[in-house]
């Protein structure tokens, strides 16, 4: 019965005539099996016809691929697949024969015959007879023996022909970008398309396939899907055939093809894609055609699979703004499909809150990118700087949305503060909660909470709302909270400070302005709806021509210094210039008063066309000129500025081009950097900020100001270490045939990618470091202007897309922290010399701020007690963010400053903290 209910089935899901093909095989086994009780004297029936079941094993062999997740796109599992299906149709026809000659013909075909056959010689008589040798040494007697030897031939050589023709077609459309991908049932498809750079897509494999993510990527298979034209495909191809992707090869599908085209999609199983990246072309020439074009491509996706989970990545936010319009894409729906992140936002929101909060860019750059909990090097010679062990130390963390406990909330009535306290005494200090994400499951909504504040009680699981923590830590295994027959280690009588309630004085609502005269005639002759829609008109197009005439800056300002300085390289050869300045102004406008704000000076040979976002804030100017012009540099003061952001706007060449060329996207970047910290003294405390759109031209750049003296003897200690051999040391040579290097050979390979960033390494050493040896410098989160937060490159954005397939609200978790209110608290006396933990302590209770990494000197000052200790002095070194520091081994120095966030700002001012 259930083999006629699979049959039945098969017959009618399927949609093609099951009945005559598998239906008569199994049909002609049915005798066999009623027959073998029987018997029949140890002989051979006509009704004993179980050779047929041979067939089957067809079924069986592709299925053993699927099960061993090996990848049929691959050239020799392909041919292993086809000389194994063909080596079975033999075995078929070798036990048909037998089965056949052995049984005595009908009367009517009786004939003599010379002997008995056996399994052996008809395996040999089928094979040399289509291999086309033909001994004649054995042949069959039996008429029906003959007609199956004739039949076994004919079909051997037609399943070698078309074996041979399945092999060259699958080599000409492997070639071309043909083929097709079948998902087994245990694979995790990931489908990538749109238009990315070979270099983009190399960091999408680095990223995703990362050892962090090794567990969750276990059954992972990615397909890249490229349009027609394209470079990249080659280049990526190139790339897996290097031995040392080998790893990732087998996991890895190339192919050409458009999402827009229905049968396109089938052929890659898109049906069965846990994912879909829709990624552009970073240096594409119209970044308005670029977003339209994956818009397209994105809704295609969705019309062929409503449900499906897509990351698409956008130049512009502008673009973004019109899809989340539509109701597309809207943040803060769990269960929401779709992840949109726009390129220029998160670039200007985040340069712009790190000139407001030094160190900020590379916090949350590391947090996004996988680097690695044993990138610490192992200082068993007492000789590697201490800010380098501390710095790669904070580059280990990252973000992991963590659901809480449920003995928190329903056991212990927890708050927030109680939980993070709980999380950082279970991990002996190593594990920060930050923040939490309430799902509400009646709404479909979701809300990021950055530091709720320490009275905010955790939900219980009897409520509709479920609540995920936030926690920065080396791995998910490092997160461990309180759960059954565990202390609970978070709840400490202290009292709470009321400073942390009061500190800043809510504003009453402003009074609303009264009506002109022409307003107050408007609302009488066309009436207040007609009259409201026209002052929205008149708001609009005043704002548009203002947009059109942007203020210049007072020379009295710029004589007075402590501006910041925007310079738009690249742009000479643009038409139009869409600079995005409302995302870099926001964060430093946010929650200041009137003296807080600084001047905002920016530089472009043409005004940006989207000026009229930024022409209604406050000490906000345009001056038209070229950064590269020193003339023009000297008419905005940029030796009293506060802080220089040069932002690259150019689009030529870039990491699509040839690899001798991928220089010229950043070459106006690095000459402008150049300009500015030659002329600027080596001391100085003015923050030269630089945006590369290629990570390894991050090696032409100059030495971060107020490091000469730190750095000098860092390369010292760097050429030192990098001309010992790794085969001296036993602890390499143990771990050299393991699959994930030694904690040595990583502080080796680092410190070996910080000497090639400095100014210092020779020209032929930056030759092959670019070259196809080069890998290594693209890992600039170890270079020293990186860690000082002067460095943003535009490939970070790729760790950020990667990692929302592992953190689906990642990229929310992101937006909050640089929404979040930052303050930079300096180390009081009293706690100089004691551990973090107790500061963080401090700060969490006493003034509701939530301490998240430290801001430190790379080298450690005199202890003079004298002079202001959060000013750089010369010998200090410069500044590198300490990520998340191990709260408990950590001693705070006095020219410490502690980056904290401030309680969340729609719960500061509550009438209750309270959650539940």
């Amino acid at each position: 019965m259930s083999w006629f209910a699979e049959w039945s089935s098969a017959s009618l899901v399927r949609g093609h005539l099951f009945a005559v093909t598998w239906g008569i095989a199994d049909c002609l086994l049915l005798p066999s099996v009623a027959l073998m009780p029987a018997g029949n004297e140890g002989r051979y029936t006509w009704g004993s016809l179980s050779f047929i079941s041979l067939l089957h094993l067809l079924q069986a062999w592709l299925w053993m691929f699927f099960a061993l997740r090996l990848n049929l796109q691959n050239m020799k599992w392909q041919v292993v697949n086809i000389a194994g299906a063909a080596a079975i149709l033999v075995l078929f026809g070798s036990a048909a024969m037998m089965a056949l000659e052995n049984l005595e013909d009908p009367p009517e075909l009786v004939s003599v015959r010379d002997g008995d056959w056996t399994f052996v010689s008809s395996v040999y008589f089928v094979a040399i007879s289509v291999a086309t040798v033909g001994y004649g040494d054995l042949a069959p007697t039996t008429i029906v023996g003959r007609v199956a030897a004739v039949a076994a031939v004919i079909g051997g050589l037609f399943v070698l022909a078309s074996a041979l023709h399945g092999i060259s077609r699958m080599m000409v459309l492997q070639s071309l970008g043909g083929g097709s991908f079948k998902a087994g049932v245990r694979t995790k498809l990931v489908i990538v398309s749109g238009s990315p750079s070979a270099a983009m897509c190399k960091d999408f494999l680095v990223e995703i396939f990362h050892e962090d993510h090794a567990e969750d990527a276990e059954d992972l298979h990615v397909v890249f899907l490229f349009p027609k034209g394209g470079p990249s495909m080659d280049e990526v191809k190139r790339h897996l055939d290097k031995k040392e992707n080998v790893s990732i090869a087998v996991r890895v599908t190339v192919l050409l093809g458009s999402v827009l085209d229905v049968d396109h999609l089938q052929r890659v199983s898109a049906a069965k894609a846990q994912a879909f990246f829709i990624l552009p072309n970073m240096q594409s020439n119209d970044s308005e055609q670029e977003d339209a074009e994956n818009i397209i491509r994105m809704m295609a996706i969705k019309q062929f699979l409503p449900s499906a989970r897509i990351v698409l990545l956008l130049l512009k936010a502008d673009s973004r703004y019109t899809l989340e319009d539509s109701g597309v894409g809207r943040q803060g729906a769990e269960g929401e499909e779709i992840t949109i992140i726009a390129v220029d936002q998160f670039k200007m929101e985040l340069v712009g809150k790190n000139l407001d909060a030094h160190g900020f860019a590379p916090f949350i750059c590391n947090l996004c990118k996988s680097v690695g909990e044993d990138a610490v090097p192992d200082d068993e010679a007492g000789d590697t700087p201490e800010w380098i062990k501390e710095y790669l130390q904070g580059v280990g963390n990252e973000l992991y949305e963590i659901e809480l406990s449920g003995l928190y909330a329903d056991k212990r009535q927890a708050t927030f503060s109680e939980v993070a306290l709980d999380v950082l005494e279970q991990t002996g200090g190593y594990a920060y909660l930050i923040g939490l994400v309430e799902y509400n499951a009646r709404e479909h909504k979701r809300r990021v909470l950055v530091n709720p504040g320490p009275q905010y009680r955790i939900r219980g699981t009897t409520s509709p709302i479920r609540t995920c923590g936030i926690f920065i830590a080396a791995d998910r295994e490092a997160v461990v909270q309180c759960e059954v027959n565990m202390v609970f280690l978070g709840r400490r009588e202290r009292p709470l400070g009321d400073k942390g309630n009061h500190r800043v004085q809510a504003a009453g609502p402003a009074a609303p302005l009264a009506p002109s005269p022409a307003e107050k005639a408007l609302g009488r002759v066309a009436g207040p709806a007609l009259a409201e829609r026209a002052k929205q008109v008149v708001r609009h197009a005043k704002v548009h021509s203002h947009g059109l005439r942007p203020a210049r800056p007072p020379l009295k300002m710029l004589a007075e210094g402590g501006h910041i300085l925007v310079l738009c390289v690249g742009a000479t050869d643009l038409d139009d210039l869409r600079l995005g300045a409302l995302h870099f102004v926001r964060p430093l406008r946010q929650n200041k008063s009137l003296k807080e704000l600084r001047p905002i000076v920016v530089m472009s040979p043409l005004v940006p066309c989207d000026w009229d976002g930024v022409c209604d804030q406050q000490m906000v100017y345009y001056m038209r000129g070229l950064p590269l012009r020193k003339s023009d540099l000297e008419r905005v003061n940029f030796r009293a500025a506060f802080s220089v952001f040069v932002c690259n706007v150019s689009s030529a060449g870039g990491a699509g081009a040839a690899l001798d060329e991928r220089w010229k996207v950043d070459a106006e970047a690095i000459s402008c950097a150049r300009l500015l910290e030659v002329q600027l003294p080596r001391d100085t405390a003015v923050l030269v900020v630089v945006d590369l759109k290629d990570g390894p031209n991050h090696r032409y750049l100059p030495e971060p100001c107020n490091s000469t003296p730190d750095l000098g003897t860092l390369n010292a200690h760097l050429r030192m270490q990098s001309s010992r051999s790794l085969e001296d040391e036993p602890s390499v040579a143990a771990n050299k045939d393991s699959s994930r290097p030694s904690i040595l050979a990583r502080a080796r390979m680092v410190t070996q990618r910080i000497r090639l960033a400095t100014a210092l390494v020779e020209p032929d050493a930056q030759e092959q470091a670019h070259g196809d040896g080069g890998e290594d410098a693209d890992d600039y989160f170890a270079q020293p202007r990186f860690a000082s937060g002067q460095l943003y490159v535009g490939t970070i954005v790729t760790s950020l897309v990667v990692n929302t397939f592992y953190n689906p609200s990642l990229s929310d978790l992101v937006s909050a922290m640089i929404a979040a209110d930052i303050y930079k608290a300096l180390v009081p006396q009293p706690f100089v010399g004691k551990s973090y933990f107790e500061f963080f302590d401090h700060l969490l209770w006493a003034e509701q701020r939530l301490a998240v990494g430290i801001l430190r000197r790379s080298r450690k000052p005199e202890q003079t007690g004298e002079g202001d200790p959060a000013k750089p002095k010369p010998g200090d070194g410069f500044a590198f963010m300490y990520t998340a520091p191990p709260a408990k081994m950590t001693t705070l120095l006095e020219t410490d400053i502690v980056i904290c966030f401030e309680m969340d700002r729609a719960l500061r001012f509550a009438p209750t903290l309270a959650g539940g």
